[in-house]
């Protein structure tokens, strides 16, 4: 069983998908319910995003059970304000890896 996803949740893609490659880090920004079914909004450290249903998750994504607590308090407003929230660095404590590179 995964451990319960929220905003500031830690995700490592299990395979290639449209929006992320296999081993890649990803970062819930914002929960979401879709014909009553919960959904979870992530980014990736490349700048790619998308909404994963559960099934999704469990298919394509482990959730670490770790929680970066400086993206856990985001609020989605729009894509627009994603894209550059995440310009900004707004998400790189997210992607460890990214901080060395940027």
């Amino acid at each position: 069983m995964n451990p319960q996803i929220s905003v500031g949740s830690v995700v490592v893609a299990k395979r290639d998908s449209g929006v992320c490659s296999a081993g890649e880090i990803g970062v819930c920004y914002e929960l979401y319910e879709l014909e009553n079914r919960p959904g979870y909004s992530f980014i990736f450290e490349s700048g790619r995003y998308d909404g994963f249903s559960p099934d999704d998750v469990a298919l394509v994504l482990d959730v670490t059970g770790r929680v970066c607590q400086a993206v856990a308090g985001y609020a989605f407003e729009n894509v627009g304000k994603l894209a550059r929230d995440f310009s900004a660095g707004r998400f790189v404590a997210a992607f460890p890896q990214a901080a060395g590179r940027a």
